[in-house]
């Protein structure tokens, strides 16, 4: 419906407004956002491979404790792979 569409787009509006205010303007760094915003285009691509991993071992069905430590473990792997290539200075751009 359109209320739920405009609500959406003014609560996504006011969540990047205060990024933007505590990341450009202020001094919050966070070195998640560094390392998957310095090789977006790897963690892209290997973020379906890993789910690929993951996925088997997570049932459809799943409670939400046993979903949160697959998603940890999906999102770590993830996370490893990417830092090691920004640790080692390899990049893969356009």
């Amino acid at each position: 419906s359109v209320t739920y569409l405009t609500f959406s787009a003014g609560f996504s509006l006011a969540v990047y407004v205060l990024f933007v205010l505590l990341c450009d303007v202020g001094t919050v760094r966070l070195g998640v956002f560094r390392t998957f915003g310095r090789n977006a285009l790897v963690a892209y691509i290997l973020h379906g491979m890993v789910a690929s991993g993951v996925k088997p071992f997570v049932p459809k069905d799943a409670p939400l404790w046993y979903v949160a430590p697959g998603f940890t473990i999906y999102f770590g792997l993830t996370y490893l792979f990417v830092r090691y290539l920004e640790k080692n200075e390899i990049y893969l751009k356009l």
